[in-house]
């Protein structure tokens, strides 16, 4: 065969079908080495999910003492105004 020679359409099919199943081997091989990364990734994602969500939740907790305190002062402020 002549290296020089235009590749023909079945020459194109032959090199894709060879492509194709290269591709197949490598694929399964690549997706399993990367399952423990995901893995580890998945159990990272959600233990920073659920601290976020304790640190919002303690953020909520204060803040709502502090609207109870700020709504202390302010009916003192309105029963009691500061001397003029």
């Amino acid at each position: 065969m002549d290296n020089n020679a235009p590749a023909t359409k079945q020459d194109l099919a032959a090199a894709e079908a060879r492509l194709s199943e290269q591709i197949r081997h490598v694929q399964s091989p690549l997706l399993k080495a990367f399952l423990p990364w995901q893995e580890q990734v998945r159990i990272q994602f959600h233990e920073l999910d659920s601290n976020t969500a304790t640190t919002v939740q303690a953020i909520k907790q204060r803040m709502e003492v502090l609207e109870r305190r700020l709504s202390e002062i302010e009916k003192k402020l309105l029963l009691e105004p500061p001397a003029a």
